[in-house]
């Protein structure tokens, strides 16, 4: 046929709605094109067409016609059935002609130009492969071909060819998808009626035609380097000669080779998603600081990616194994590991084996939990030759390879975590346990006056800060309040603070004035061999003259103290003095104070934590402490010192930068 003056052939066949109808079309197709167009094209076609074929019968389940078109633009090939209506889209995605995952899919990637048509009661679907797809050969070409075909090695040939996807084919096809496209070539390229094959740890077969209606059936073992991926049985109408049963082996081969291409293609991916998956859950691990937290962490990042459920035990100095927490991909199944881990003799024996440090076990047995028998592999959480945990992980199936790895890699990086954790926890119970033996564990109660305090750490557990206050007592029924601010933190800072703190109680309580206090504190500090060393207190003694409550105050380079009025005024007391630490007596300035408090008034010390809170050019200075004073006026001392320490802390949004201590003392009759 000539469409101005262009060339056109077509051909055309109808097929009965069965199971061989994939099959007859791929090989219409195929010898309508074999020859006048080159071999991918044809291959392209051939896939093409079987999916369309497939898709129609069993859809439309009606008779299938194709229509093959070429020209010098490229091929056409049309698919028609009966019309079904038009496409819809499914939930989930995908429309009514997709089956198994691909329909549109496949010819949108694969065809120059693909699209439909609706006429007649028929619906067509069509595809081009174009000019960059199909490319005519000469009629010269044409001609060697056909002689070729009848030579046997012209059929070797291309019975060979028959098991090579192409590249582009091929990435577009996921395992099974080309598993299928190879198994329809052979039977295609053998004239069976169809064939099936079963890979390992698939549980469905992939059929080709009707592999159980054959004369006769041969199979063949899917085996690379004695490892078996599965088997491949071909129906056939007659038993097949020697080429055919070379050609089967080969192919057979083929497909384990697929297999183990896929295999390889498949770790690799998932190795590259394990790495992903190590280092979020190393990152997420670092920013925990408690063990407890630690192992809650791990059993949650373990369900469901590694494992259906997951328990972790922290381990004591002694080796004792002591569960700390357990998870389940099913909340309600939590209880029945708990269970589990209680009454399982071979999984207790398992964990202490582990702690004793036994290294990795994969248990011998399943071990039933909630009603399902699961695997289950024990591994220690190991840092510095240390055993600190134990990690459990159990589900109906075994690690695979690539998972097992993961979960051992899992289980040292998360050693590793929960010891950084433990450290942290001992540091911090230091720090802590220091930090309270340079406070008071309590004021004391003196008839007629409220005292209140407030501390905070800039750097809470982590060093101890070089602020502090003490309260004493005196054997006269006086009372000495002292704050201070040593310079810099950590254990030297802390050293000098006890050394400031116990020298001041022991010389105010042999009766020294606050002036010779803190000078003789001044001599001790300059004699202590730190850089630390230096450091601003204040120091007020308080008695009672008749009606009167009397404080006489000195200040070694320390804040005024603010005094608030009953009525809300405020004043700033005492005379600044030179920086403890760094001048000897002769050049050390030191001056006292006398300070009267009338009932309801009030004192308020402070370390420069409080007034050097700051926000840019702003800071919260002593004019903030002294309008939150006016507004707190008439407060007993705890309400005067929380008001005090909120307006600081919420004065910027930052954390603290600064250690901060707030004394108060309030007469109250």
């Amino acid at each position: 046929m000539n469409v101005r003056g262009v060339d056109v052939e077509t051909a055309a066949m109808s097929f009965a709605p069965d199971a061989q109808a994939p099959r007859l079309a791929r090989r219409f197709v195929g010898d309508a094109l074999t020859g006048r167009t080159d071999e991918g094209s044809v291959e392209v076609a051939r896939l093409l067409v079987s999916e369309l074929v497939t898709n129609a019968v069993v859809h439309a389940a009606s008779a299938v016609e194709v229509e093959v078109t070429q020209d010098e633009a490229g091929v056409v090939v049309r698919v028609r059935d009966a019309d079904t209506g038009p496409l819809v889209s499914r939930s989930g995605g995908g429309t009514e002609l997709d089956e198994g995952g691909r329909g549109f899919m496949l010819v949108d990637r694969l065809a120059h130009a693909w699209g439909t048509e609706h006429g007649g009661g028929r619906k067509t679907v069509w595809f081009r492969l174009g000019p960059d797809d199909a490319h005519p050969i000469s009629p010269v070409t044409a001609a060697m071909a056909d002689t070729d075909a009848e030579s046997a090695l012209s059929r070797a040939r291309r019975l060979m060819r028959t098991l090579v996807l192409r590249p582009h084919v091929q990435v577009t096809l996921t395992l099974r998808e080309q598993v299928a496209e190879v198994l329809a070539r052979v039977v295609d390229a053998i004239g069976a009626v169809g064939a099936s094959v079963e890979l390992s740890g698939e549980a469905e077969p992939i059929v080709v035609g009707t592999p159980k209606s054959g004369a006769t059936t041969a199979s063949y073992e899917l085996v690379i380097d004695d490892r078996r991926f599965g088997d491949m049985t071909v129906a056939l109408r007659t038993p097949a000669n020697d080429e055919d049963q070379a050609f089967l082996h080969l192919a057979a081969d083929r497909l384990a080779l697929l297999a183990v291409e896929y295999g390889a293609m498949r770790s690799e991916a998932g190795r590259g998603a394990e790495q992903d998956f190590l280092s979020e859950t190393t990152e997420l691990l670092a920013g925990s600081t408690s063990v407890a937290l630690s192992l809650t962490l791990l059993t949650q990042i373990a369900v469901p990616r590694l494992a259906e459920w997951c328990a972790a035990l922290a381990v004591d100095d002694r080796g004792r194994a002591r569960r700390l927490t357990a998870n389940h991909r099913h909340e309600d199944r939590t209880d029945a590991v708990h269970d589990a881990l209680d009454s399982e003799r071979e999984l207790r024996q398992a964990i202490v084996a582990a702690a004793a440090g036994e290294g990795a076990q994969r248990l011998p047995i399943t071990v039933t939990v909630g009603g399902q028998r699961c695997y289950v592999v024990v591994l220690p959480l190991v840092s510095r030759s240390r055993i600190l945990g134990v990690l459990v992980l159990g589900g109906p199936e075994q690690l695979d390879p690539v998972t097992y790895m993961a979960a051992v890699e899992l289980a040292r990086r998360a050693g590793l975590a929960v010891e950084n954790a433990r450290l942290h926890e001992e540091q911090a119970a230091t720090v802590a346990a220091l930090q309270s033996s340079l406070l008071p564990s309590a004021l004391p109660d003196i008839e007629g006056l409220d005292l209140a305090a407030r501390y905070h750490s800039a750097s809470p557990g982590m060093s101890v800060g070089g602020d502090f206050y003490d309260a004493v007592v005196l054997d006269d029924g006086g009372l000495v309040l002292t704050i201070g601010d040593v310079c810099g933190k950590g254990a030297e800072a802390a050293a000098v603070t006890g050394l400031s703190r116990d020298l001041l109680r022991l010389l105010v309580q042999d009766g020294s004035e606050p002036v010779a206090a803190l000078r003789r504190l001044n001599r001790a500090l300059l004699d202590y061999p730190a850089s630390s060393r230096f450091c601003t207190i204040a120091v007020t003694q308080w008695q009672r003259d008749g009606d009167r409550l009397v404080g006489r105050l000195c200040l070694g380079g320390h804040p005024e103290p603010v005094v608030l009025r009953a009525d809300g005024r405020t004043e700033l007391v005492g005379e600044p003095g030179d920086l403890l630490g760094v001048l000897d007596d002769d050049g050390l300035d030191l001056h006292e104070t006398e300070v009267v408090l009338d009932v309801g008034d009030a004192m308020v010390l402070y370390t420069d934590g409080v007034t050097e809170r700051r926000d840019g050019r702003r800071m919260f200075g002593q004019y903030g402490l002294r309008k939150t004073l006016t507004a707190s006026a008439g407060a007993d001392a705890d309400s005067l010192a929380s008001a005090v320490e909120h307006a600081a802390e919420s004065f910027v949004r930052t954390e603290l930068r600064d250690d901060l201590a707030i004394l108060v003392v309030r007469r109250v009759h």
